[in-house]
This record gives structure tokens, sequence and C-alpha cells, in this order.
């Protein structure tokens, strides 16, 4: 089996992140820790997997840059009406 080493591409088991390993950080009780260019965090080596190339993007595939901003407005309406609810919220105390 490959072993995750600097520059290595990897995928984070828990959500599915993907990221370059930039540094590797051997703590004093012999843990392993990876820092991801994507994130900028550092994750256990047990939770990663070594991958070979990062997922294509298909659900953009064939579209228009139109369509792309048309779906990017339509997301950040969604969330814009989200955080207004959200600022609507009042808490008892």
């Amino acid at each position: 089996m490959a072993e995750i080493r600097e520059d290595s591409l990897v995928r984070y088991k828990g959500t599915g992140t993907i990221g370059t390993v930039k540094v590797l950080k051997v703590e004093d009780d012999g843990s392993t820790w990876a820092f991801l260019d994507s994130t900028g965090l550092y994750y256990s080596l047990d939770t990663l997997e070594l991958i070979e190339k990062a997922p294509e993007r298909k659900e953009l595939e064939g579209m228009t840059l139109e369509q792309i901003q048309e779906r990017f407005k339509q997301t950040q309406e969604m969330m814009d009406k989200a955080k207004m609810q959200d600022e609507n919220l009042e808490t008892g105390g």
C-alpha cells in the first residue's frame, strides 16, 4: 500500500474533502498529521486515503457560463432567505 507523503493527493474519509498534503507533522506521541491545502487544516493520517486524481465535477458539465451564473444566483438567494429567517429567531432567557 502506498504511503501518504507531502504532495500526495488525498481524500478525507469523513466528508470527502480532497486536497494535497503540504506538510506532515509528527507529534511526540508518534501520531502523524497532514496539512491539506484545500482547507488549511490538519488531519490525522488514519482519516485520509490516497487518491490518484480528483473526481470530475459532472454536475456543471455541459453548462454555459450563463447557466452556471444563474445556478449560483439561485443558491445565493436561497442562502440569503435562510439567513433572514435565522435573524428573526429569538432566544429565551
